[in-house]
């Protein structure tokens, strides 16, 4: 009996998220497919001891800050660029 709760459980809930999506216009799922890359990210400093939390420059590891704003803010640490060609498809 549990699993016949559960399985109708998991239909209705793809039932929901079909219809979401059959709701979902062209245009937004183009603007929503951005794929967001931080200049900085969270890294053990140091060794042994003397390790530490801080920030690192996601172009060169080897650049790192105490804390993100510092990071971020830095312009030795600037933003990855991915330069993606669109193609042009015919139908």
């Amino acid at each position: 009996m549990k699993s016949q709760t559960a399985f109708v459980c998991i239909f209705m809930l793809s039932l929901f998220a079909l219809y979401q999506c059959m709701q979902m216009d062209v245009r937004d799922i183009e603007s929503s497919s951005k794929l967001f890359i931080p200049n900085c990210v969270p890294a053990q400093c140091g060794e042994g001891f003397f390790q530490r939390d801080c920030w690192c420059c996601m172009k060169n590891r080897k650049l790192c800050w105490k804390n993100q704003q510092d990071c971020d803010s830095s312009s030795r640490c600037p933003p990855i660029s991915l330069n993606f060609q669109k193609t042009n498809v015919q139908n």
